[in-house]
């Protein structure tokens, strides 16, 4: 007797959603196309039914047993665009068509070898925790004196790794710290991330004592625009990057050191005072122009031999084209 499955049991059988399966029970190249037993009948008979012949014989095209440069990056807890870069350091990996588009995977054995050699592969700077509510340069007190939450990495999903620093050459987990009587002298609330392209550039000097007023700037950044808008690195100088936005309650009346602060260490974008805050734009504007889609295509192609997205290939090939005249 045949066993049929549904389209919900064929959704999990090849790993995909429902929606997928309609899509590839309509495809026109027969390789990819699952087909049913019940084509013209489907609708009467509640929905395509499927035997497991055929799910095994079109199971190649949407099942991997390799990792995708997605999955491998949920795996170690980095980005996808981290996977690549190890692709140019020599990460082993190949290409192939995998649901309809080039697909870049890697062998789950290469992958652990290479965390085996890089124990901290797995580690990375994040800037807050949303579980701990926790983050990057956020004040600690205990009595009189002031510490700052200066380093964050991030373990896995569920663990972030946190220090404080006390002192200038004095650095304690967080837990330590609250065990010890440090306790947040500030909080913020999750802000929805704005959709506006690009982001203002500020690269501010690496403060020497905690309650600098660089900190205290990126502090209302992270309190009146959310860590969802902001991007930072810390190296010599801390690199801040904030989306197109309103610092509300920011004045020149009542923040003026704040706002001659911002307009010394911006270095890319524009500050601009309002009835209601201070403006940081981002002093982007859009260009648009058409091409055949074959040239389109040419495009993508070299944006994606880059390991770059479209508008970051175009940015770097315009940018190096003025520098050369």
């Amino acid at each position: 007797m045949s066993v049929y499955l549904d389209t919900a049991q064929a959704a999990k059988e090849l790993n995909i959603t429902v929606a997928s399966i309609y899509k590839i029970v309509n495809l026109e190249d027969p390789a990819k196309r699952l087909e049913p037993v019940n084509r013209m009948t489907h609708k009467g008979d509640g929905g395509y039914r499927f035997t497991l012949e055929e799910i095994e014989r079109i199971k190649p095209a949407y099942v991997k047993d390799d990792l995708t440069s997605a999955q491998a990056a949920k795996r170690i807890g980095r980005s996808t665009t981290y996977i690549h870069q190890l692709f140019k350091k020599g990460l082993p990996y190949y290409e192939a068509e995998f649901r309809g588009k080039r697909t870049y995977f890697i062998k789950e054995s290469d992958l652990e070898i290479y965390a085996i050699n890089h124990p901290d592969s797995g580690r990375y700077d994040t800037i807050y925790d949303r579980k701990s509510k926790v983050y990057l340069f956020q004040p600690y007190r205990m009595g009189n004196r002031l510490a700052r939450v200066c380093s964050m990495k991030r373990i896995n999903r569920n663990k972030v790794e946190v220090k404080l620093q006390v002192s200038t050459d004095e650095w304690i987990p967080l837990e330590q710290a609250i065990n010890e009587g440090w306790k947040p002298a500030a909080s913020i609330t999750d802000r929805k991330a704005i959709t506006s392209y690009g982001y203002a550039v500020f690269e501010f000097p690496v403060p020497i004592t905690p309650d600098s007023v660089i900190y205290a700037i990126i502090d209302e950044f992270f309190k009146l625009l959310g860590p969802a808008n902001l991007r930072i690195q810390i190296g010599e100088a801390i690199q801040v990057e904030v989306k197109k936005s309103v610092l509300t309650g920011i004045l020149p009346s009542t923040h003026p050191d704040m706002i001659d602060k911002l307009k010394t260490f911006i270095r890319s974008g524009e500050i601009t005072p309002k009835y209601d805050g201070t403006l940081i734009d981002t002093g982007l504007s859009p260009v648009t122009f058409y091409l055949q889609e074959k040239e389109k295509e040419k495009l993508v192609n070299k944006a994606k031999e880059t390991n770059k997205s479209l508008q970051e290939w175009l940015e770097s090939t315009v940018s190096n084209a003025i520098e050369k005249e």
